[in-house]
Parts: structure tokens; sequence; C-alpha cells
């Protein structure tokens, strides 16, 4: 191969390379630049959120302190929350074994004893605030619209009694 031809093949491998990561630069800004809404879950327990965008849905599941970031085209949202069905089994198991630890008093230490009623109360807590939530209610929902500019918001709060709030800012 003369050198001639060897820098042309060189050439058009650099270019194809050069494309190949022009292409993924693109693909990368097209996806950074996308809207999005910011689904907080500030309530007492899980919850499951459908956002309807568009032709778009998509279901998330922020637990009680995080949020979650489904990308929307632009335009309206709506997003309809309900309690997560699947917590409460986490949550009845937990009590069952805690109650299963209590039972078995005389294996642990006094502080161990504090601790497992400490957790007992405490998930006591919420499954009453996860039942009176579900309780008889239906989903709740709120929209909103986002813009190239403006992503959304939706704000999951629950009230003492386990009443969910949803504000859709």
């Amino acid at each position: 191969m003369s050198l001639g031809a060897w820098l042309r093949a060189e050439a058009i491998g650099l270019k194809r390379i050069a494309l190949y990561f022009a292409g993924i630069g693109a693909a990368i800004l097209i996806t950074a630049c996308a809207p999005y809404i910011t689904v907080q879950n500030n309530a007492a327990f899980p919850v499951r959120a459908l956002i309807v965008s568009g032709e778009m849905s998509q279901i998330v599941s922020p637990s009680p302190g995080e949020a979650s970031y489904p990308e929307v085209p632009t335009g309206p949202f709506r997003a309809v929350v309900i309690p997560d069905a699947e917590w409460i089994e986490y949550a009845r198991a937990t009590r069952a074994y805690l109650n299963q630890q209590l039972a078995q008093a005389d294996d642990l230490t006094g502080s161990q004893l504090l601790e497992v009623i400490r957790q007992l109360k405490d998930i006591s807590t919420r499954i009453k605030q996860y039942e009176d939530a579900a309780a008889g209610r239906t989903a709740i929902s709120c929209s909103g619209s986002v813009s190239s500019e403006d992503s959304g918001a939706v704000v999951i709060t629950s009230t003492r009694e386990g009443e969910i709030k949803l504000d859709c800012g």
C-alpha cells in the first residue's frame, strides 16, 4: 500500500470515528434536553404515580422522602396517585417478624426489647396511615404542564390521618 492510499484510508477511518462521536454527542444533548416531571413523595408511605402526557404514560414509585423524574413530551400532563399495595405486604411481614421476636422476649436484652417495641409501634403507625389512605378512597389526580423551558412537578403529601394530598405545581 502506498503512502497516499494509507493516508486516505486513515482519513476515512478518522471521519467515521468523528461522525460516530458526533452522533453520540447529539443523542446525549437531545436526551438531556427532554422535559421531565419531578414526582416528589413527601407522604409517610410509598405511592405509585401514573403520569400521562400526550400519548405516553409512565408509572413511577418514589419511596417516602424520595423523588422520581420521568421524561415527558412538552404540553399538558395528568398525574394519578395511589398508595403502593406492595408496601403494605412488606409492612405486614415486618410486623409479623417483630411480633415473633417479641414473643421470644426472653432471648433479647433490655435494649433489644425496647428497639423491637419501637420498631413495632413505628410499623403499626405506618400500616394504619396506609390503610386509612387506601380505605374506600379512589385514586386522586391533578394536572399540570411542561414546556421546553420549565419542567413539571408533582408533590405528594399525606395528612396525619393518612389522607393523600397532591399538588401539580
